[in-house]
């Protein structure tokens, strides 16, 4: 993945591969390791945590995402499922390897690969929670673009995964 420096100011909105979408609320000195580091504060919808504003050229920070992506990933939503591995343990690997990385696409692609083998059999704990952390993050993104809530792109997202299986 080609990563680039960014340089956020007060207000933008970004997203993290684990904590999700959140926004650039400050710019706070910490001292760490003896050292006086400057850091933004990011909000999320959850809560708060503390990025290195001299190390945001991280693989698991974007900026988000534009409405035309958004709707390219529903379009990718829409897709028949590919077939996730039968075993366990490359099953599992395969998620976790969809869950820490940032691209909106590939978290499309699998959430319609989950609910896709869900309608074939049942999901086990770590696979509902995956397709659960995912959609939260779609759909918190989706909303922010759109300042629409999100139970009503809730319907439409359900909506694109009922249409790939």
């Amino acid at each position: 993945m080609d990563v680039q420096q960014n340089t956020y100011e007060r207000g933008d909105w970004i997203v993290h591969a684990n904590y999700g979408v959140g926004q650039v609320r400050d710019t706070e000195k910490m001292e760490l390791d003896g050292a006086k580091k400057e850091f933004y504060r990011v909000k999320t919808f959850n809560g708060v945590y503390w990025l290195s504003v001299s190390r945001t050229d991280v693989e698991y920070i974007r900026p988000i995402t534009s409405e035309y992506k958004i709707n390219r990933a529903l379009t990718m939503i829409r897709q028949t499922p590919e077939e996730l591995p039968e075993n366990h343990t490359e099953r599992s690997k395969v998620i976790k390897q969809a869950i820490k990385d940032p691209s909106l696409y590939t978290k499309a692609c699998m959430m319609r690969d989950l609910h896709g083998k869900a309608q074939e059999s049942k999901l086990n704990f770590t696979e509902e929670d995956a397709l659960l952390k995912m959609k939260k993050q779609f759909l918190n993104e989706w909303s922010v673009i759109k300042d629409v809530n999100k139970e009503i792109l809730e319907e439409k997202l359900d909506k694109a995964l009922s249409n790939s299986s």
